[in-house]
């Protein structure tokens, strides 16, 4: 069945290279792809193969070296650090691998943080029940543990309500049936 809506997100001949002394890494190249909305999407790889770089790409945290990338029809290869940061904010949720909550804040005050700078955010505490720490509210991310904090980390990218979740590995701390509850 043809999915006859226009792509969320569509990459083109996308490169991303890193220059490393006389050496160019190249972690992307070439990259052609469409995402729909409402699909669900598993990038597999080994370690090192581009993952992360793509999820940052999409995510409008990095730039391509070369090729285009669009977010509907916008242009994200070519937008100024302004205009991704705008599209960071209002459409993008990230669960980071490694987390990045704030470590003087609340596991409460890292959802809320993020709901904050949303447009249509939903609810800080509601987002921290469906990830089942509402008894952890008020812990900070030194108090919890690996999966406890990779839980807030997922409620503090879905209190935005983005139109785009991209996670980068975000059952990794995870026991198997709290992987099947966030999935």
């Amino acid at each position: 069945m043809l999915n006859e809506q226009s792509p969320l997100i569509t990459a083109k001949a996308l490169c991303k290279y890193y220059q490393m002394g006389d050496i160019t890494v190249k972690a992307l190249q070439n990259v052609d792809f469409s995402i729909y909305s409402g699909e669900l999407i598993v990038i597999l790889g080994p370690s090192g193969s581009g993952k992360s770089t793509l999820l940052n790409l999409v995510g409008g945290m990095d730039q391509a070296t070369r090729g285009e990338l669009y977010y509907k029809n916008t242009p994200l290869h070519n937008a100024s650090p302004k205009q991704l940061t705008f599209f960071r904010r209002n459409n993008v949720g990230f669960v980071f691998q490694f987390y990045n909550l704030i470590p003087n804040l609340t596991a409460y005050e890292n959802v809320c943080l993020s709901a904050e700078i949303a447009q249509n955010p939903l609810s800080p505490g509601e987002m921290l029940e469906k990830v089942g720490l509402a008894e952890r509210t008020s812990h900070f991310p030194a108090q919890l543990s690996g999966g406890e904090q990779q839980r807030v980390a997922l409620a503090r990218a879905i209190v935005k309500n983005p139109e785009i979740l991209l996670c980068d590995e975000p059952t990794g701390a995870l026991d198997y049936q709290t992987s099947i509850q966030v999935l």
